[in-house]
């Protein structure tokens, strides 16, 4: 807490905007006027009634009514005289009553209390501050990701420009340092030097590029991961001197295609671990389909794992009583030759027909395409608006606009004759709107949505939407998978995977002993023990030391096993795959 003369400092040096100037010194001159007026006039009355005063007294007494103070000493006799006391008082009462608080809280209050705020700011970190995370914007991306850095009590600090941000930032429980993103003194007020990680993730790429490009000037070995907003930007975020540009559109667009129904029954690749793959394996057009996991024997006959089973937007941990039904999705973990064995049995033809409907020709629906494009899958885009010229010459044979919350319009399209829908707009109002709509014209349509922010994942899963991939998830993701010791594999919205060093608490018991899942809700699907990876380990024998485990989770579950078998004071992030 700085002391009074600092703030008053503050004050005094405080700017105000042009047009509050402007409003203070009109108020100064016409109160100015206004007095001198009054009080001419005041001698005026007064000669009237045949009476005479100093000027000085007509100044006293203007002052006094104008303050509403009251008068006594002074008064008028006559008619005229009191109606001029009664202008005046009217007067007294604007300036005084109305005008004169809005000048002193505006000019006065303001001011003050702005300069103590400055004064009493965080710009700066502790020199003994090491390892942390900085991030140079907030938003749903930057909330998601804090979460995470605070899961595993990793440090961080938010750099904003604007005080009354950093206040309200930390009134949410943030960690804040305010400073000029352009300067490098705030970046060596926050020790970038000694950070594991700076993360530049503003909507503005030119930003962004400046910002990367001063942190540079400070830190040449400092890793800096970039978010891109537009494909040509990736370069020149490189050339600024990003260690990694991700472009957010373009890997959430391929993830939604690769999700879509299109790609037959077959089970597709979402993550690769070491020699493991977890998959994920449509039951419709499948003899699976009303069988429980203990009658199809999926782990007897081919030896893979079913960790569990989506719904709508509903994940469920497999058991042996598990039914699977017409739209489940089965996630399972195999190798290369089980996932071989499994397309073998169960894969159909990819079904073409109509294809894929793509909702929005933003960067999410044309990464999509493009996808699409290369399997060899028919695909229409709608848009309300018209693409940009690239876009429209690339695609001039796939996009279609108009609206489709119209009914004529939709029917005119692919819409009922197509085996899924990629709702990709960049308004979640937008989706949720059109995800209600969609599901009512088409129970049985795959409906795969974009949501920007992670609070309305659960609203879009309502609305009928089967997937759900979130803006700020994968983003929050990608952030966390470039700290030194961390790497997390999103495989679709509230489901992940880590790797993740055998606690020490675990070490030397089995998980049946810890009763691991029903305490967890996790799912071992491998282990790391001496660069061999072992897919599906025995829920019997002793886990080793120094060995890595790979759980499939949800957010629920990572919270469980981290409460359960990460002691407080055993800080570690899960490993690099």
């Amino acid at each position: 807490m700085r002391g009074i003369p600092v703030t008053l400092m503050l004050a005094i040096q405080k700017r105000f905007p042009g047009s509050n100037r402007k409003f203070l010194r009109w108020f100064l001159i016409i109160l100015l006027l206004l007095s001198l007026a009054y009080a001419l006039l005041f001698h005026f009355f007064m000669y009237l009634e045949d009476r005479s005063y100093s000027f000085i007294t007509g100044i006293y007494w203007t002052l006094v009514v104008l303050s509403t103070q009251g008068f006594g000493d002074i008064v008028f006799t006559s008619d005229p005289g009191k109606i001029f006391t009664i202008i005046v008082n009217l007067t007294g009462i604007v300036f005084m009553l109305v005008l004169l608080p809005f000048v002193i809280i505006q000019f006065v209050y303001n001011p003050i209390m702005t300069a103590q705020k400055e004064a009493n700011a965080p710009r700066s970190l502790p020199n003994t501050m090491k390892g942390h995370v900085l991030l140079t914007n907030y938003g749903p991306l930057e909330e998601a990701f804090v979460e995470r850095l605070k899961s595993r009590k990793i440090p961080y600090a938010i750099i904003v420009e604007d005080v009354n941000e950093a206040y309200k930032l930390t009134d949410m429980g943030f960690r804040v340092a305010v400073g000029n993103l352009r300067s490098p003194q705030t970046y060596e007020a926050v020790q970038v030097q000694q950070a594991a990680l700076v993360c530049v993730t503003s909507p503005s790429d030119p930003i962004n590029t400046n910002i990367v490009f001063v942190v540079r000037q400070v830190s040449e070995n400092v890793p800096i991961v970039s978010l891109s907003n537009v494909e040509e930007s990736i370069d020149i975020l490189e050339l600024a001197g990003s260690t990694e540009v991700f472009d957010i559109g373009d890997l959430m667009g391929k993830s939604l295609a690769r999700s879509s129904s299109n790609e037959g029954t077959g089970a597709h690749v979402m993550g690769k671990i070491e020699d493991l793959r977890i998959v994920e394996a449509r039951a419709s057009g499948t003899d699976l389909v009303g069988k429980t996991l203990r009658e199809a024997a999926l782990g007897q006959k081919m030896q893979v794992t079913v960790i569990g089973v989506w719904e709508r937007g509903r994940f469920d941990l497999a058991g042996p009583d598990t039914r699977i039904a017409e739209n489940s999705i089965l996630v399972m973990a195999m190798s290369d030759e089980q996932l071989t064995a499994y397309n073998s049995t169960f894969s159909t033809p990819e079904s073409k027909g109509y294809g894929v409907l793509i909702l929005g020709a933003g960067n999410v629906g044309i990464a999509a395409a493009r996808y699409l494009r290369e399997k060899g899958t028919p695909f229409t885009i709608i848009d309300k608006e018209e693409p940009p010229p690239r876009v429209a010459k690339e695609f001039s044979q796939n996009i279609v606009i108009g609206d489709a919350a119209d009914y004529a319009f939709l029917k005119s399209t692919i819409f009922f004759e197509a085996s899924a829908v990629l709702v990709t707009t960049h308004n979640d109002d937008i989706n949720i709107y059109l995800s209600l709509y969609f599901r009512k014209l088409r129970p049985d349509i795959q409906l795969l949505a974009r949501a920007n922010n992670e609070s309305n994942v659960a609203s879009l899963h309502r609305a009928g939407a089967d997937f759900v991939l979130s803006t700020a998830t994968t983003a929050a993701t990608l952030l966390f998978n470039h700290l030194a010791q961390g790497h997390i594999y999103t495989m679709v919205e509230g489901l992940y995977a880590i790797q993740i060093k055998i606690p020490e608490k675990m070490v030397g018991k089995s998980l049946v002993n810890l009763q691991f899942r029903a305490l967890t809700g996790c799912s071992i699907i491998a282990m790391l023990v001496e660069g061999r990876c072992i897919i599906n380990p025995s829920p019997f024998e002793p886990l080793p030391d120094k060995a890595e485990i790979i759980m499939v989770l949800t957010p629920d579950a990572e919270a469980k096993f981290f409460k359960y078998f990460m002691p407080n004071d055993e800080k570690q992030n899960p490993s690099m795959g």
